[in-house]
């Protein structure tokens, strides 16, 4: 959310070039308003995950080099409340997937040939929001949930891959009635990762100081 040159410009996306007359963000109103919020409560999100990832990794690959996997009740993942770090995912992705749509309305309303803006921009957040954070697809009798997605959205979802939390890195298969169903629709994906690739379309000169690794 930064103002470009021309003062009388607001950039709202420095990837597709998304800009709106006047600063928007000066005394936010509307919509304006609602994305400040957003984006403040996606860096409080993204400050508590980051400090998890930096814990792990400095407890089973401090270098980086190696190629991590672990999950589960793994002893390596103790030192993390892997039950708040799920909801952070959770909450992450409805903000994320709001934030998104909204830029993606004030782009149409601009622009009218903008479609699909959030499919573009975050499929993988979007899949897990539709699939599990907004509602789990188990609680839900929709016909365009499958077996398997039904249960991969009440499946313990986190595991550390590497360097970073990831959600959806499990495909669950459910074989029933001769048929077989997958949750492949569901993606891995980071909330740091995905936050530290937001921030350089959205908000690119903002500085968020990181948690210290104590």
């Amino acid at each position: 959310m930064t103002t470009s040159n021309d003062a009388t410009v607001t950039v709202l996306d420095h990837i597709e070039n998304i800009t709106v007359p006047g600063n928007v963000f000066e005394k936010p109103k509307n919509e304006y308003w609602a994305l400040t919020c957003l984006r403040d409560g996606m860096e409080s999100l993204y400050l508590k995950a980051l400090r998890c990832d930096q814990v792990v990794q400095q407890r089973v690959n401090p270098t980086g080099n190696n190629i991590i996997s672990c999950s589960g009740n793994s002893p390596k993942l103790a030192q993390v409340r892997l039950t708040l770090l799920t909801c952070a995912f959770h909450w992450y992705a409805i903000s994320a997937c709001q934030y998104v749509r909204t830029v993606g309305a004030v782009a149409y309303q601009h622009d009218s040939e903008r479609r699909d803006y959030t499919e573009k921009v975050i499929p993988e957040v979007l899949a897990f929001r539709n699939k599990v954070a907004a509602h789990f697809a188990w609680s839900m009798e929709n016909n365009r949930d499958n077996d398997a997605e039904r249960l991969a959205s009440i499946f313990p979802p986190l595991s550390f891959e590497t360097d970073s939390f990831y959600v959806g890195a499990f495909t669950v298969a459910v074989g029933r009635g001769g048929s077989t169903s997958t949750s492949e629709v569901i993606k891995p994906w980071s909330l740091c990762r995905t936050h530290e690739t937001l921030r350089k379309r959205y908000w690119p000169d903002r500085q968020v100081e990181p948690p210290p690794i104590t």
